[in-house]
Order: C-alpha cells, then sequence, then structure tokens
C-alpha cells in the first residue's frame, strides 16, 4: 500500500480521497484555504451561506459521474430534480430549459418558428453523435490514450467509428450545416456551451454534443450547494483513514529517492509515495521542482499557450418578495456583459442551510478575460469591481425588481477573490476552452510523465465542471487499484 497526498481539496481532490482510502492506501489531503470545495466551495456571513462558483449539480442521475462515485462508496447524497433546468433571458425571451428533450424542442421552435425544421434536424444529429457516446462515457477512457487500456476502453466499441468524422468540427459546423448561423438561437447556443465548455459556437462537435444533451439525462438543485458534496466526500474519505488538512497551502513539491517531498507555507513537510495534484496546471508549475517543471512542460506543451477565463461573481441576499420568477437557474443575455450573458442562482424557498426563512441567497457570475482587471493596481482594480457592480445590480434589479433597495447584503467578488480565497492562478476557473485542436486527443493527461505524480481537476481531460473535475479523479484512481 502507498502513502499517497493529494494536493487540493476540491471535487477532485476530495472524490479521489475517498475512493483511493477506501482501497486502504494512505491518504492525506492537503488543502490551503479554510473550506472544502474549491471552485464549487462556499462562504458564510451571519445566517447566510454563499456558493461561491458551481451551483448547477448534474451527474446524480442513475449511471452519472456522480452517482457512480457515491454509489461505489456507498454514500447517499439529498439532490433534487429539476424539471427546468434553467431560464434563458434574452431579447425579451424566456425561454425555458426543460429537463424533457420534445418538451425542450417544443419550447425553442415555439419561440424560433422560423428556424423550426432546422432546429430540430440540428438536434437530431446532435443527440445521434451523443447516443453514439455514451458507451464511451459507461466505459470513461482516459485521453490523450496513453496506455493499453484506455485503448480497449476506447475501442471496445465498433459503434464508435461513426463519431471519426465529428473529431476535427466545432458546434459552429453544425449550425451552419443547418442554417442556423449568425440567428438568435445561435447565441442561445453559444450561452449554453461557454458555461459549460468555455467556449461558444468553437467548441468540439462531439463534447459540445454532450454538454447540449446532458441536462436532458438529469439536472438537479443541491441543498446547501455543492459544497456538501465536498464535505460529504472528505468525511468518506476520513472514515476510511486518510487524513484531511485545511490551511496546508503546499509550496514545495520534490522527487527524492524516497519518493516526493512536500513542503506547506509554514514549513512542514509531508514524505509521499505518490502525488496526485487537484490544482490547476497553472498552480503546479508554480511549485514543482525545476527537473519536475522541465517534464510537465513537454508533456503539457500545448497547455502552455492555452488560458482559462476569469470570472466576476456577485453574491447577495434578498427577501423573498421581490422574487416574482422563482426558478433556481437563470440565464440572462445582456450586451453590457464581458462575455455577453451571466448566470444566477437563487437559493430555494425551503433550503435553510442557505437562508432563514423569508430569505434568499443569490450568486451571479459571468466570464471575463484575464487580465481585465488590473492586478497591479489596487485603486484601479476596486474601481473596476465597482464599475462591474453597478451593471450586476442593473440586471439584478430588472430581475427581482426592488433589488436596489431591499437587497439585504451585497459581496462582490472579482477575479483576485478566486487568488486570494482558492488560489487559482490569475483567477481563472473553469478549465481550458473545449475546442477541436484542445480537447481529446490534444487535452491534458493525467499522467504528468513524472512517475507517480498525477494531475486531476477541471484543466485535465475532459475539462470544466464538477463532472469532469470527477471524471478526472477516477482516470488517476483506477492507478490504485479503484475498479470504478
Amino acid at each position: 500500500m502507498k502513502h499517497v497526498v493529494i494536493v487540493g481539496g476540491g471535487i477532485a481532490g476530495l472524490t479521489a480521497a475517498a475512493l483511493i482510502a477506501q482501497e486502504g492506501h494512505t491518504v492525506t489531503v492537503l488543502e490551503g484555504s479554510r473550506e472544502w470545495g474549491g471552485s464549487a466551495g462556499k462562504f458564510t456571513r451571519r445566517d447566510l451561506t454563499y456558493p461561491v462558483g458551481a451551483t448547477l449539480g448534474m451527474g446524480f442521475e442513475a449511471g452519472g459521474i456522480h452517482a457512480r462515485v457515491l454509489d461505489h462508496l456507498g454514500v447517499r447524497h439529498q439532490v433534487e430534480s429539476l424539471d427546468v433546468v434553467m431560464t434563458i433571458r434574452i431579447e425579451g425571451r424566456t425561454i425555458h430549459y426543460y429537463r424533457d428533450r420534445d418538451a425542450f424542442l417544443i419550447e425553442l421552435t415555439s419561440h424560433f418558428p422560423e428556424q423550426a425544421s432546422s432546429i430540430r434536424a440540428f438536434f437530431a444529429e446532435i443527440e445521434q453523435i451523443h447516443e453514439a457516446i455514451r458507451p464511451l462515457m459507461a466505459e470513461l477512457p482516459a485521453l490523450p490514450l496513453q496506455d493499453p487500456a484506455d485503448v480497449r476502453r476506447l475501442v471496445r466499441h465498433a459503434k464508435s467509428v461513426v463519431l471519426l468524422p465529428y473529431f476535427p468540427m466545432t458546434i459552429g459546423h453544425l449550425l451552419r450545416k443547418h442554417r442556423l448561423a449568425d440567428t438568435l438561437f445561435a447565441q442561445v447556443i453559444d450561452g449554453i456551451l461557454l458555461d459549460s465548455m468555455q467556449t461558444g459556437q468553437e467548441a468540439s462537435a462531439l463534447l459540445g454534443a454532450v454538454a447540449l444533451s446532458i441536462y436532458h439525462d438529469g439536472a438537479y438543485y443541491v441543498p446547501g450547494g455543492l459544497y456538501r458534496l465536498a464535505e460529504q466526500l472528505k468525511e468518506t474519505a476520513e472514515a476510511n483513514g486518510a487524513t484531511c488538512l485545511l490551511g496546508r497551502k503546499v509550496t514545495s513539491i520534490r522527487k527524492t529517492p524516497d519518493g516526493f517531498l512536500i513542503e506547506d507555507r509554514r514549513g512542514r513537510l509531508t514524505l509521499a509515495d505518490a502525488v496526485i495534484c487537484a490544482v490547476p496546471l497553472e498552480g503546479i508549475r508554480e511549485v514543482v521542482s525545476a527537473d519536475m517543471r522541465q517534464t510537465l512542460r513537454r508533456t503539457y506543451r500545448r497547455q502552455e499557450k492555452l488560458q482559462q477565463w476569469a470570472t466576476f461573481t456577485y453574491y447577495a441576499a434578498i427577501p423573498e418578495s421581490i422574487i416574482l420568477s422563482d426558478e433556481a437557474f437563470r440565464q440572462v443575455h445582456d450586451p453590457s456583459l464581458p462575455s455577453g450573458h451571466a448566470f444566477v442562482s437563487l437559493s430555494r424557498s425551503e433550503d435553510r442551510l442557505r437562508a432563514p426563512a423569508g430569505q434568499r441567497t443569490l450568486t451571479m457570475s459571468c466570464h471575463v478575460p484575464i487580465g481585465t482587471f488590473d492586478k497591479t493596481n489596487r485603486k484601479r482594480y476596486d474601481e473596476q469591481v465597482e464599475t462591474m457592480s453597478a451593471i450586476f445590480e442593473a440586471i439584478l434589479e430588472q430581475q427581482f425588481p426592488g433589488f436596489g433597495q431591499k437587497a439585504i447584503e451585497r459581496h462582490p467578488g472579482g477575479p483576485g477573490a478566486w487568488v486570494r480565497y482558492t488560489f487559482r492562478p490569475d483567477g481563472g476557473v473553469g478549465g481550458y476552452p473545449q475546442r477541436p485542436s484542445t480537447s481529446l486527443l490534444f487535452a491534458a493527461p493525467f499522467r504528468t510523465g513524472v512517475d507517480h505524480f498525477f494531475a486531476i481537476g477541471d484543466t485535465i481531460f475532459p475539462g470544466a465542471g464538477t463532472i469532469g473535475a470527477t471524471t478526472s479523479a477516477i482516470h488517476v484512481a483506477r492507478q490504485f487499484d479503484v475498479r470504478l
């Protein structure tokens, strides 16, 4: 049995910890912050709780990624299935994104009747791609291919050859094929993809088809927030003998004849047989020794040219009296926003884990390019936060009339907050854009090129979101005899 140190206590790191500890290995998790969950964590103010980033639950349906992990661990987790995944507010329209595929198609064609036949044909092809990918999702092969077992998982399904023509294609290709380019419908698709793929119509046709289909498999509200999943994974890991430590920001990782020597910011040392870094690749490069950095540079040379998005996030508490439309999730398109739209998550009325009776908490976020906010000039940075806050507040006033006067609390957060509280380099979140040239066979592998040193999380294949991060954790857990 090995001593495995996991750097990072987000969903990926804690999933790996729980799975590997269950196999009898000695596991230590070192999390730099004071909260579990990473980009799916939380913060509290008085009796109010705010999920910091990821809020919409996916992968909890039977056979879903989180469900498979929890079933393997023998753990139950409370979630609430959503019939309406979200509403999309764009140019005066409110589009209901129904979980039921047929209902969603009816909704879309009612809003865009002039393109109804093209929309149906577009989604028929999307579903055809998704159905061909499903068997591969069940196998969960790790890409890029580095191991015979990965190859066997990929080629086990002969029908997957029908996907080959789609490898170089984008969702934009399919929109043009079905005469839907440069339409308002295409803007709707852009927004859905950006939130899940970190890019719009340039997204890989294969992964984009999954992103445009996966909500129909199941979408969930998680009482309290997704941090509850992180805490449950942490408790399960500890029950299986793992040691999970907060406030242990790692500053150095060195390869030694005896394994790896990990040092935290207070100079505390830990010796490990294997290391799993559940932090962004940019963060790994900052802490590894020069010889390891050289190896990582060769393995991840393609990723060195890529950049994640940063995010501006705004947290608020509001009285129930100003809520006119009570959906848990909404996507709001507005030309004043850097990426053209924002995502708003609203706590449920009965969710006492987030707010007392009569009050709700909300999280609103939008993509912003890294470097938009001036990290070298505090006064300029604060002015930019004020400007963006005013834009958000104007939108929230439209969504919740009376917000300006009746908001109970307000907590704006620029990219610097993600650097300070979750140690994301430059505030980058969500992983890299999932384009044909940067995903699948060209994605970042979990094997770093350094023996017994692995990387997982949203910058590693398959990429963004809690189900992507969890999938990368499953891939690395298989290296420690986990059969899932």
